[in-house]
């Protein structure tokens, strides 16, 4: 039987409870996933924004991505350049410069990941009717908006803006950094 919290710090604490829960679950079930996989968290992160920026990006970028130090990111890079899942080149115009890019395989095996991942999220859902989704939906958005809304000075138009920007992140999340970098 579950028992009703009563004051609203409580009922707060609650919800910032089941919060720190879901995403140690979510994580914990998900490096369960990727260890089938033999990656690591970081290795996936970096092969998934390597796949959908879809060309070589630069060390630098993916360092402003993954918030890595440079000798992390490096040894991220070695590993998945050994499991043939990422190639690493100069660049033509500055030697100095490392670009790294997804290998086929790479690309392969992180929409493999990926997938496997959405159909379980599928199932996890599946009891929720439509208007539990969108009702979800919905209040997960407020509470974005909310969390972005304490951190910057945006109006709501730009609330909405900023989140949009989140989803282009999901897409690429090099071309979201370099847009962050410049603006």
């Amino acid at each position: 039987m579950e028992v009703l919290v009563s004051s609203r710090e409580e009922r707060i604490r609650a919800i910032h409870d089941a919060f720190m829960a879901l995403m140690w679950i979510s994580k914990r079930q998900f490096a369960h996933r990727l260890q089938k996989f033999g990656l690591t968290h970081p290795q996936f992160m970096t092969l998934a924004t390597l796949t959908a920026h879809a060309e070589a990006c630069t060390m630098r970028d993916l360092i402003n991505v993954m918030f890595q130090d440079a000798p992390t990111m490096t040894g991220v890079i070695d590993r998945l350049v050994k499991m043939k899942l990422v190639e690493r080149t100069r660049s033509e115009v500055d030697r100095r410069v490392v670009l790294v890019k997804a290998t086929p395989a790479g690309s392969e095996l992180a929409r493999q990941i990926e997938e496997q991942t959405l159909c379980d999220a599928e199932i996890g859902f599946a009891k929720l009717t439509d208007e539990d989704l969108s009702a979800l939906e919905q209040l997960l958005r407020y509470i974005l908006r909310m969390q972005i809304g304490r951190f910057t000075s945006l109006s709501d138009a730009d609330l909405d803006a900023e989140i949009e920007k989140l989803r282009r992140f999901r897409r690429d999340p090099i071309h979201y950094a370099r847009l962050e970098h410049e603006g």
